[in-house]
């Protein structure tokens, strides 16, 4: 993944539509990217571009000051039209993913898009339908498969280093976003974010189709909360030769705030990662002692922008990686567990 950071030809201009906190989480990322410049941002709330957020992942936003010199607008539809960029970085709610792409698309903007792609497989369709028909890159920003600890592991798993992968478990707990603006009330409406399944729970749904492919079969069960909010899930994916589980919840309490981490088991050693424990990543083998590699420390994030940017300006071989088409895979692995959770019984795929 490291390789592919900074290929560039010249200067691309983003403008980021959506700045809250994950909007200033991507205007830190592609501000460290070269060969990409952000020119334009668009929030129909203009308060946004001074306010000073937090969320729930220490550090990732970006809080400095916006330059004068990048264009402001409350109305997509204006900056579409007024253009001077070359890519569109969609990072609102989930429920305007699919309508707000297409639109760039249409006029000619490559876009990347914060996951989770759509809320249904005809959504998803019709943006990659869009983006065929422009012929402009779409990508859906699944980070996680960036990250240091994340690209090392899934290259131990392609390379057969330790054998094969006999079990792997991820969980991924977070608290209520009470750190959202007003107006986040969006987030508790499943109708409109997808709830935990559709929000935190396809960053590792996406991380396990990309690390083992599509599972033969899902089997998972869901929590309700006393607002019938899904607040915890639950999954093992079937494979042949391989149990896969996963646990997501937005049931933490307010103090724990955040939580990420996998275990992989292969044949001849454990893999642990995740930042509660004493290294972001230990291989422990069968053969030799415990030890933490020295990986990079280019966040997902900017790892994804400029992969994305690599996209664009032509680059061949970044298929195997990430594509648009693994964002739909994603929401239709997504649609099996929540259908599972709902019958009690597994879903064959």
């Amino acid at each position: 993944v490291r390789r592919l950071f900074w290929y560039n030809v010249r200067m691309k201009r983003i403008a980021i539509v959506g700045f809250g906190f994950m909007g200033k989480t991507h205007y830190g990322a592609w501000r460290k990217c070269r060969g990409a410049k952000v020119v334009a941002i668009c929030d129909a709330n203009l308060s946004q571009l001074t306010a000073k957020v937090k969320g729930n992942i220490k550090g990732a936003a970006d809080n400095t000051a916006v330059p004068k010199s990048v264009r402001v607008y409350e109305d997509f539809g204006a900056m579409l039209a007024a253009g001077g960029f070359d890519i569109v970085d969609i990072t609102l709610p989930t429920l305007l993913h699919p309508k707000m792409s297409i639109a760039a698309l249409k006029a000619g903007y490559h876009v990347l898009c914060e996951k989770p792609m759509a809320l249904g497989l005809k959504d998803c369709d019709r943006m990659l339908a869009a983006a065929k028909a422009a012929k402009r890159q779409l990508l859906i920003a699944q980070c996680v498969r960036f990250f240091p600890e994340n690209a090392y592991v899934r290259e131990l798993v392609e390379s057969g280093k330790y054998g094969k992968v006999v079990a792997a478990d991820f969980t991924r707990f977070i608290a209520p976003p009470k750190w959202s603006p007003k107006g986040a009330d969006w987030f508790f409406d499943e109708k409109k974010s997808g709830g935990v399944l559709f929000d935190a729970h396809v960053h590792d749904v996406d991380y396990i189709l990309g690390t083992f492919g599509r599972p033969l079969k899902v089997t998972a069960a869901a929590h309700r909360n006393a607002k019938g909010f899904v607040d915890h899930t639950s999954t093992t994916y079937g494979y042949r030769d391989a149990l896969v589980t996963s646990d997501s919840s937005f049931a933490a309490a307010s103090s724990l705030v955040w939580e990420a981490s996998g275990r992989v088991f292969f044949e001849k050693a454990t893999v642990y990662f995740g930042p509660f424990y004493k290294s972001p990543l230990t291989v422990y083998p069968d053969e030799g002692k415990p030890f933490s590699p020295k990986l990079g420390k280019t966040s997902g994030y900017e790892a994804e922008v400029a992969y994305f940017l690599n996209k664009v300006e032509g680059k061949k071989g970044l298929e195997k990686t990430l594509t648009a088409e693994d964002g739909r895979e994603a929401i239709a692995l997504l649609l099996a567990e929540r259908k599972s959770a709902a019958s009690g019984k597994s879903v064959r795929l």
